[in-house]
């Protein structure tokens, strides 16, 4: 009867063992299907970011560009009509500065 008893607890706790293993398995597939999930989401946010970024700088890049020309444009507008606006009195103007240096 003793050894009944004894035979019962070494299976009790045999099952008790299994079942902890158990347990311990299913927890380490668990963590490693979360730690992979999380890698993967990981990644995904890393490119999702790197895109935003890069589509930012391109954006920068061709805003800064229209704004470039743009301004060029426009100095050369301006440029082009101070040119025009000249162009009567440069006779005038290459006159004076000949008699200054002659001395006239």
């Amino acid at each position: 009867m003793a050894s009944e008893q004894v035979n019962r607890i070494i299976e009790a706790e045999k099952k008790a063992s299994d079942i902890e293993a158990e347990g311990r398995t299913k927890a380490d597939e668990i963590l490693a299907q979360a730690q992979k999930k999380a890698q993967n989401e990981y990644q995904e946010a890393l490119s999702a970011a790197r895109k935003k970024v890069s589509d930012l700088y391109e954006k920068h890049k061709t805003d800064g560009s229209d704004e470039e020309q743009a301004s060029d444009e426009a100095a050369e507008k301006a440029a082009e009509k101070l040119r025009d606006d000249a162009e009567p009195n440069r006779e005038a103007a290459i006159t004076a500065a000949m008699n200054i240096l002659m001395g006239r």
